[in-house]
């Protein structure tokens, strides 16, 4: 009795993500399809941005506070400032420290090699704060990138980048101080999180 063998179907190749360059995202965004929707562009890709509930809006705000009190007129201190980053991102960090300038980038873009140091407030975003986006600032050459951990109460550090990925790396906690040197920053773990509830 002859035995039939069946050939099975070969499978489609995955389809290749369409990603989008910054003039395009630009265009999109413009259109208002995203009204009421916080996005960003990361490697291309347009993506929807977690709430914020209060333990990070506020945050953003004490952080904000700290820094520009320390630092007034000394460097820029922007929260949530759309920067753009060549390989067609153009993230939104929680915090960014950039080298001051006359005109305060009011009349051009912000190259990321002004950019002295990024702070992301992490809490249902720890996953893409510490992958995605640290790729992206670390191809991006930004010299230093931190994440306050709401989760854990802790402060990360992220120094030197270099082939996609930063040199040191730090966790900071409670009694410890993050400490970035070229701008002559030290934030205590403890001072950061003192107002936050258990």
């Amino acid at each position: 009795m002859a035995v039939q063998t069946q050939t099975l179907p070969v499978p489609d190749p995955v389809d290749e993500v369409r990603r989008f360059t910054i003039e395009e995202y630009h265009k999109i965004y413009e259109t208002g399809i995203f009204e009421g929707q916080r996005v960003e562009l990361l490697d291309g890709r347009i993506t929807v941005m977690f709430p914020m509930n209060n333990p990070h809006l506020g945050m953003v705000g004490r952080l904000t506070r700290i820094l520009n009190v320390r630092f007034v007129g000394e460097y820029f201190v922007l929260p949530q400032c759309p920067l753009k980053i060549p390989q067609n991102s153009e993230p939104e960090p929680d915090i960014l420290i950039a080298k001051a300038r006359e005109d305060d980038y009011m009349n051009s873009a912000m190259p990321p090699e002004n950019v002295l140091l990024i702070i992301e407030i992490a809490d249902s975003s720890l996953n893409r704060d510490r992958n995605q986006k640290k790729v992206i600032y670390a191809n991006a050459n930004i010299r230093e990138y931190w994440i306050v951990n709401l989760q854990d109460r802790q402060i990360e550090t992220f120094k030197h980048p270099q082939n996609a990925d930063y040199q040191i790396k730090n966790i900071l906690k409670t009694g410890e101080t993050a400490i970035c040197e070229h701008i002559d920053l030290q934030l205590s773990v403890d001072e950061l999180f003192e107002n936050l509830n258990s």
